[in-house]
């Protein structure tokens, strides 16, 4: 699964023109890092989603949607930042950061491996007891509705 697949293709030096909900046009920056080794994903726990890990076996981490002027974006994980967030974030067994959106907005995903689901959870702090800042949605729909949003945050419309 690699929903990234299309803006690759248009890049021109790691930059695309991006056009905004409000209106305005900027060229973004985007990094898709090296893939993450065997190695390195066999740290995750065992209900990390089989997208994520798919994710990282193509990309450990990306920076996206990054604007020269005004920075933000969207930074994914690697598996060294995923461990390393799950701690100092203190999330709870079932949960992994998956990355920093804009304003420092927190993206973690909540997983069952024995439902094989998983749910994204967006917020500047996000309290693992209640449900509001749950989306609703797994891992690859939040996923490509974000690139199909151009990075916006759609979640809040």
């Amino acid at each position: 699964m690699d929903p990234f697949n299309e803006i690759k293709s248009h890049l021109i030096d790691g930059k695309l023109i991006i056009k905004r909900e409000d209106g305005y046009v900027e060229e973004e920056s985007f990094t898709f890092y090296a893939p993450a080794s065997e190695t390195e994903s066999k740290l995750l726990p065992s209900f990390a989603p089989i997208e994520l890990l798919s994710f990282l076996k193509l990309h450990n981490g990306a920076d996206l949607y990054v604007s020269p002027k005004y920075s933000g974006g969207t930074h994914l994980f690697s598996v060294k930042e995923i461990l390393h967030y799950s701690k100092e974030w203190e999330c709870p067994d079932n949960f992994l950061p998956i990355g920093i959106g804009l304003d420092g907005l927190r993206i973690v995903c909540q997983c069952y491996l024995e439902k094989v689901e998983n749910f994204i959870w967006v917020g500047e702090f996000i309290d693992f007891e209640d449900d509001y800042h749950n989306l609703n949605m797994n891992y690859k729909t939040w996923l490509e509705r974000y690139v199909a949003a151009q990075g916006d945050p759609f979640w809040e419309k």
